[in-house]
């Protein structure tokens, strides 16, 4: 039988390559050239200085998310750390978080000395389940991060409604929300705080980078200090008053920052179409389901566009080798991550964490296919051929039945962070 699919030595349904990530033109090359013969690299002693790129980067992507102050740092994950120093939060305080989210979500709650508590998430948007946040409250509790996971926004009605009535600090991982929006309001202006990324795979990127956004004058000054090593506006550069910690963002970043929040909204407005597209006529496909949004979610983030693959509609193809086969055709995708948090290595002497299950959270793991936001970036015809990929391995299904899918772990998975 003459193979059909590529996985198999087939023709390849597509060999044009989708856009590239990161995106860039001359406004970052200029931006860069301007900064490189200033000779001024360095943001100033407290890190965002009048004058300095990274305090016009801070000013403008806190008003685009409307949020009141922006501090930059060094990246998202102690975006969250210094989010949640800012707060007080310390040894002997749980922190609430979901099960499937990014490794440094829990990373900065055990930085700070907290104790971070799993819950499941939903199983319509994969963001963190209001109801068993309610649940696991406890005298201990002092916080909750609720993961905008993949761009959509989680419930931040229940969690701010519940966080004022338990009087916990909410801290908005929004690392995959740029430019989101709930009911109105832009991803990192609802809760007490919201972190941000700009790693490399972020729909923003510098490569790296990080910032915190809040509405709270006093929160701002800091984080402000946590970032620069414990500085106070217009004592010397050798008075510190908290944790004298470095995570400062340079100017080259900051240079890069602000070309790519230019372009921002055009790009959210054209992942918007592109996964309604997607969704449109993936959906028609046996086997298929695009995940739901939630209507008071009225900008999707977009940094993953998924859907849930069902292998009994594929002749009982795993959602593995169905990855493998896909990615053969010429579709960049991957399975996200491969297990809910608590089956991280980190934990396997953590009994109170490695021995929990989240039934959604391992389903998710086990059903998910994820296509990186970059795609949503192509043309109509780059989409179709999205769909067609998919089509063509339904068709030939059989040729890939009884090959042995490699095991969950060792499929190709994104690298976040």
């Amino acid at each position: 039988m003459v193979k059909k699919l590529a996985i198999h030595g087939g023709e390849k349904l597509r060999r044009r390559p989708y856009p590239p990530w990161p995106e860039f033109d001359e406004r970052e090359r200029q931006a860069l050239e301007q900064v490189l013969g200033s000779r001024c690299w360095f943001a100033g002693m407290r890190g965002g200085d009048p004058g300095t790129r990274v305090a016009e980067f801070e000013r403008k992507f806190a008003d685009y998310h409307e949020a009141a102050h922006g501090i930059a740092c060094a990246n998202g994950s102690v975006a969250i750390e210094i989010a949640l120093r800012a707060a007080g939060i310390g040894p002997g305080c749980e922190v609430i978080c979901p099960a499937l989210t990014f490794i440094a979500t829990v990373g900065a709650v055990l930085q700070v000395g907290a104790v971070p508590v799993l819950v499941d998430v939903d199983a319509e948007t994969y963001c963190i389940e209001p109801a068993l946040v309610e649940s696991a409250i406890t005298e201990r509790t002092r916080a909750v991060i609720p993961v905008h996971y993949a761009g959509h926004m989680c419930d931040m009605d229940a969690i701010m409604e519940l966080a004022g009535r338990h009087n916990l600090v909410v801290v908005e991982d929004a690392a995959h929300a740029h430019g989101a929006l709930w009911r109105g309001r832009r991803a990192g202006s609802i809760g007490h705080f919201g972190t941000f990324s700009f790693q490399q795979s972020k729909t923003m990127t510098a490569g790296e980078g990080g910032i915190i956004t809040t509405n709270d004058a006093a929160l701002a000054e800091l984080c402000i200090q946590y970032r620069s090593c414990g500085r106070k506006e217009g004592e010397s550069w050798y008075v510190h008053y908290v944790t004298p910690l470095n995570y400062r963002m340079v100017e080259f970043e900051a240079a890069v920052l602000l070309a790519q929040l230019e372009r921002l909204p055009e790009q959210l407005d054209a992942r918007q179409h592109s996964a309604a597209y997607l969704n449109r006529k993936l959906g028609e496909v046996p086997g298929i389901t695009p995940l739901r949004n939630d209507p008071r979610c009225e900008t999707h983030g977009y940094y993953l566009y998924q859907f849930r693959y069902d292998p009994a509609q594929f002749q009982g193809v795993s959602r593995d080798l169905f990855v493998r086969a896909l990615e053969a055709e010429g579709v960049p995708c991957h399975i996200g991550y491969p297990w809910p948090l608590s089956a991280n290595p980190l934990f396997a002497n953590e009994p109170r964490i490695r021995d929990l299950y989240f039934p959604v959270a391992e389903r998710i793991c086990a059903e998910t296919v994820v296509i990186p936001h970059q795609v949503l970036l192509g043309s109509r015809e780059d989409l179709h051929d999205v769909v067609a990929a998919v089509a063509k391995i339904q068709q030939n299904a059989g040729e890939l039945t009884g090959n042995e899918p490699q095991r969950h772990q060792d499929t190709k998975i994104h690298k976040e962070g």
